[in-house]
């Protein structure tokens, strides 16, 4: 499945759920803005990678209240690793959808 994004500072985060209450085949995305950073300065390249990681471990089943351990095992698996590396490669290529799908366990 992919999702067009109409704007273009915003950067769509998409990752297979692995969490209970999702489907199999249920695809979770997440809009990640990238308005008012200039990705040139380290220091908004710094905060869009953390917004990114934040979008990818709630995408992977991770929420602001989960317990760290939780956020930290799930920052650990596939589904967070593929869908930061997705939301880069979309970055940096400046597309505005991404498709990315976890590998198999």
């Amino acid at each position: 499945m992919k999702i067009l994004v109409a704007s273009t500072a915003a950067l769509l985060l998409l990752a297979g759920a692995t969490f209970a209450s999702a489907a199999p085949s249920e695809t979770v995305s997440i809009a990640v803005s990238k308005a008012k950073l200039d990705l040139a300065n380290p220091r908004d390249a710094h905060r869009m990678m953390k917004r990114i990681d934040a979008a990818a471990l709630e995408v992977c089943g991770a929420y602001p209240q989960s317990a760290l351990g939780v956020k930290r095992a799930i920052a650990g698996s596939s589904c967070h690793r593929d869908a930061v590396a997705g939301a880069v490669a979309q970055l940096q290529s400046s597309q505005a959808s991404l498709d990315v799908t976890p590998t198999a366990r």
